[in-house]
């Protein structure tokens, strides 16, 4: 999915001030890792501010990146970290602030599907897709946490386990097993919606 050797080129001109590069790598990495807040904190404005603040702290850290690990692996470790802050941050304000609601209004889930596309054919058929669509969601939103970040970065942003790994700081026997939890606990949620 991501071109590493690429990205270790351009990682080595952003480190000597290549504004170009650092355009390049933002344009590649701007939609997954945006799209990997947003899962992750259901609000726009903090995934956008969480989105700017990494790639902010990528050019910062550039010079100093000694390319242990892939660059996708370093980008998503900055926005997992993070994000994960944020969405800390925002829960403890809106338990301040005495707030039930925080987030975007219409569920952000959404977009952890929003690329299933609607299915065709009577609007009976159609139906059925939406309410899978809609038991998916909730599935995935009531995952505890670190399976829910397994499953993201794995299944939706094509991450390997040793990459996810890597960028949650788990051993990989970990990755795997909550992977496998997830999926216990989804194929459980799920299998009503399975049946003929």
């Amino acid at each position: 999915m991501f071109d590493d050797a690429g990205d270790r080129v351009l990682m080595q001109r952003i480190a000597a001030g290549d504004t170009g590069a650092f355009e390049h790598l933002y344009a590649a990495y701007e939609k997954p890792v945006g799209q990997f807040l947003y899962r992750m904190c259901y609000d726009t404005a903090l995934a956008e501010d969480c989105l700017q603040e990494t790639f902010m702290r990528l050019w910062k850290a550039a010079p100093s990146w000694r390319g242990e690990s892939k660059v996708s692996t370093f980008i998503f470790q900055i926005a997992k970290n993070l994000g994960l802050d944020a969405k800390e941050k925002a829960t403890r304000e809106r338990s301040r602030l005495g707030s039930g609601s925080g987030g975007d209004e219409d569920h952000p889930s959404s977009t952890v599907l929003k690329d299933v596309p609607d299915p065709g054919g009577s609007p009976a058929y159609q139906m059925e897709g939406k309410e899978l669509r809609e038991a998916v969601r909730r599935a995935l939103d009531e995952l505890p946490e670190d399976q829910r970040l397994i499953v993201q970065l794995s299944q939706t942003e094509g991450l390997t386990y040793r990459e996810v790994a890597d960028i949650l700081g788990v051993p990989l026997g970990t990755v795997k097993s909550r992977m496998a939890a997830a999926a216990d606990t989804l194929r459980r949620k799920l299998i009503r919606h399975f049946r003929a």
